[in-house]
């Protein structure tokens, strides 16, 4: 994604250039117009996650409140994995709720564009996000995508790439990410931490990385306090066999990630030390997409999040290569290559 939605972040000359270089032609000029006036249709690809019936009863609640009143879900795309029980188990059931909420079901990615402004692209795997997301960034259409963004670094390189041409408003995060403890941290509630652990489940799926699939929960709670700058990676165990990845960040900080039962954490800052990593819920994350389509601001870099995965990635290859030590730098150098080779 172009570094324009994340260095443009304050002032109202910033806010004119944003919307003149960036923003589609459907969307406001906030230099004018109340970003908040224009009602967006919300289109879902992917219903074999939890997530779409959860953000459409916030987006289609006729007592929403005014971050999310005027972006409505009016269709789907239900289609998930052919390879993963839980994706294709889940999706007669949810495409039925989503048709009781008043959703329109359609049978191509091409339709669901024809009736929408913006995307939740939602399915749970991966892998399809890049195929799955190109169609709409031709379309010109901002979008969210759920995580894990993808199921490669390779991919979720890729789909920065193309964003970036295509000049389309796009991020991906976990929901974990606008947690209100991490989210006070990172804003300087105890200085610049120079500590953090974080916990979360890191349940697999052997068709992903190990913890792109569950342990990016807690992985994006630690970047959300550490930010970027981690420039290498250990894998271990914990005394329970779990996984533990301990994350080097320059100037010598230290972040690690542990798989637990919960979401949890602790940050230790100049100032002391606070809780990080709870979960509070899925509203702000979904305030934070309607915001981004109507801004054309993502609240979270492609830097950042290209760096989350590749934590995420180097940690396996640490354990491939028995705990060594890998560097972030080698694996996103590697993946860059490869992204640009396909």
């Amino acid at each position: 994604m172009s570094h324009l939605f994340t260095t443009f972040m304050h002032g109202t000359t910033a806010l004119f250039l944003v919307s003149v270089l960036v923003l589609p032609s459907w969307g406001v000029d906030a230099a004018q117009a109340n970003p908040n006036s224009k009602p967006l249709r919300a289109g879902i690809i992917g219903l074999d996650t939890s997530h779409v019936i959860a953000f459409t009863k916030a987006l289609n609640d006729p007592k929403a409140g005014p971050d999310l009143a005027g972006c409505k879900v009016v269709a789907a795309y239900p289609k998930g994995s052919p390879d993963i029980e839980s994706s294709v188990s889940r999706v007669p059931k949810y495409t039925k709720d989503m048709q009781e909420m008043g959703v329109e079901i359609v049978d191509s990615i091409d339709e669901l564009l024809k009736r929408v402004d913006v995307v939740f692209l939602e399915t749970n795997d991966g892998r399809p996000h890049l195929e799955q997301v190109l169609p709409v960034f031709a379309a010109k259409k901002p979008v969210f995508i759920d995580k894990p963004i993808a199921g490669s670094l390779v991919d979720a390189v890729s789909i920065f790439e193309h964003a970036k041409k295509a000049g389309v408003p796009m991020f991906s995060s976990s929901s974990l990410r606008f947690g209100k403890n991490s989210q006070e941290v990172r804003n300087g509630s105890i200085g610049k931490v120079t500590y953090c652990e974080t916990t979360s489940p890191a349940s697999l799926e052997k068709t992903h990385p190990d913890l792109f699939w569950y342990g990016i929960h807690g992985v994006e709670s630690l970047f959300t306090v550490m930010g970027t700058g981690c420039e290498s990676v250990k894998r271990g165990q914990t005394a329970e066999g779990k996984i533990e990845v301990v994350g080097q960040w320059s100037g010598g900080r230290t972040g690690v990630f542990r798989e637990g039962k919960g979401y949890s954490g602790l940050a230790k800052g100049e100032k002391g030390e606070a809780a990080v990593g709870e979960l509070s819920g899925y509203a702000p994350l979904v305030i934070e997409a309607v915001k981004c389509f109507r801004t054309g601001i993502a609240p979270v870099s492609a830097d950042e999040t290209l760096e989350i995965y590749a934590f995420m990635e180097a940690a396996d290859e640490s354990k491939r290569r028995g705990g060594e030590v890998v560097l972030i730098k080698e694996v996103l150098q590697k993946a860059r290559e490869a992204a640009k080779a396909k």
